[in-house]
């Protein structure tokens, strides 16, 4: 594996973020490629680091993952790795996530 340490400062503590827990249910129409999160409307953060956490049903749990590049919150199906179809209903999945940022 490689990592990628240019974009954000290099910092050994998380006293330099701003972090964010919060309740998601999730979207009443998935849209495929990422659910778009708004920093500085849906959480008073000027840019969003990570977003750590999952969302479940109660049956199924999907996974989360932060795409930095694009600031798009996609959703996986844990049990076959592949992201959530298009248009799907995902209302009835909550969770709680961690959102670290910068202000």
């Amino acid at each position: 594996m490689t990592y990628d340490f240019t974009q954000f400062p290099v910092r050994d503590r998380m006293n330099d973020r701003l972090v964010r827990e919060v309740i998601c249910a999730g979207p009443a129409s998935y849209a495929t490629g990422g659910d778009n999160l708004s920093a500085p409307d849906e959480l008073g953060l000027g840019e969003i680091f990570g977003v750590y956490g999952h969302l479940s049903d109660g049956v199924t749990i999907l996974q989360l993952w932060w795409n930095y590049t694009t600031q798009r919150l996609l959703l996986f199906v844990t049990s076959t790795g592949v992201e959530v179809a298009n248009a799907v209903n995902l209302s009835t999945f909550t969770g709680v996530l961690l959102i670290t940022g910068k202000g």
